[in-house]
This record gives structure tokens, sequence and C-alpha cells, in this order.
């Protein structure tokens, strides 16, 4: 091979891979901007549910964040990947880890509920939960939505 067709592989396979790269970078952000736009529906959910005063969203967005990162952050811990191929002895060990996670999530939504008392009443708070479960069930459903109207236009 010559050196003028090493040096045209080179920019060939550069190109290709400043390609492949700026994909995922565009996916990357098409992913963060996705995340932005539900993160943002999700206060509007929450808030207009709940009923919020101005004063009251001011005290209860705050804490109510640093409840969701500190579950995130647990469940990102946990990571439990179940699969056929596990013996029974790390299926046993993955089902205590999974209580355990379980346990500790209760723990820190006791803390944060005596948390968010100082931001809105007991009654908002327990409507909080049911509201997180429409908001996500709203979420699925427009997924599910998108997914078959995807899949009309490929017809």
């Amino acid at each position: 091979m010559n050196m003028t067709t090493n040096f045209f592989k080179t920019i060939c396979l550069s190109a290709l891979i400043m390609g492949i790269s700026a994909v995922g970078f565009a996916q990357e952000k098409t992913r963060d901007r996705i995340k932005t736009k539900v993160k943002l529906e999700k206060v509007a959910f929450i808030t207009e549910k709940l009923d919020l005063s101005e004063t009251e969203a001011q005290k209860f967005w705050p804490v109510y964040n640093a409840y969701k990162n500190e579950i995130d952050q647990l469940r990102t811990s946990l990571e439990l990947n179940p699969h056929r191929d596990m013996t029974d002895k790390e299926a046993e060990d993955m089902m205590y880890a999974m209580l355990d996670g379980k346990s500790k999530e209760i723990d820190i939504q006791k803390k944060y509920i005596e948390k968010m008392k100082t931001a809105i009443s007991a009654r908002k708070i327990a409507m909080l939960f049911k509201v997180e479960r429409q908001f996500k069930e709203k979420i699925v459903s427009k997924l599910k939505d998108k997914k078959r109207e995807r899949e009309m236009k490929e017809k």
C-alpha cells in the first residue's frame, strides 16, 4: 500500500468515527431534552394536582427534588439484573438485596414525609404518591400512543 491510500483510509476512518460520535451526541442531546421536558411536565402536573400555592411550591420542590435524588441514587446502587444463568445462591442474594432496597426506600420516604410537612399539609403529601403514579401512567400512555403511531406509519 502506498502512502496516499493509507492517508485516505485514515481520513475515511476518522470521518466515520466523527459521524458515529455526532449521532451518539445528537441522541444524547435528544434524550436530555426529553428528560428535561418530562421533568417540567411532572412539576406542572404535580403542582396542579396538589393545588400548590406559590409559597408551598417554593418550599416543596427543593425537598421533593432532594427526595427523588436520594431515591434515584438508591435504585442506581442496587442495579439488580436477574438472568436465566444465575445460580440459586445468586438469585437468593438478589431477592434479599431487593427487599433490603425496598426497606431503605421506605426509610427515605418516612424521612422526607417529615421534611415535606414543613412545606405542605399531610393531606397533600398523601395525595402526592397517587399523583406521582398518575403521572407515570400518563407518560406510559403517551409512549404507547407514539409507538402505535409509528407502527401505523410503517404499514
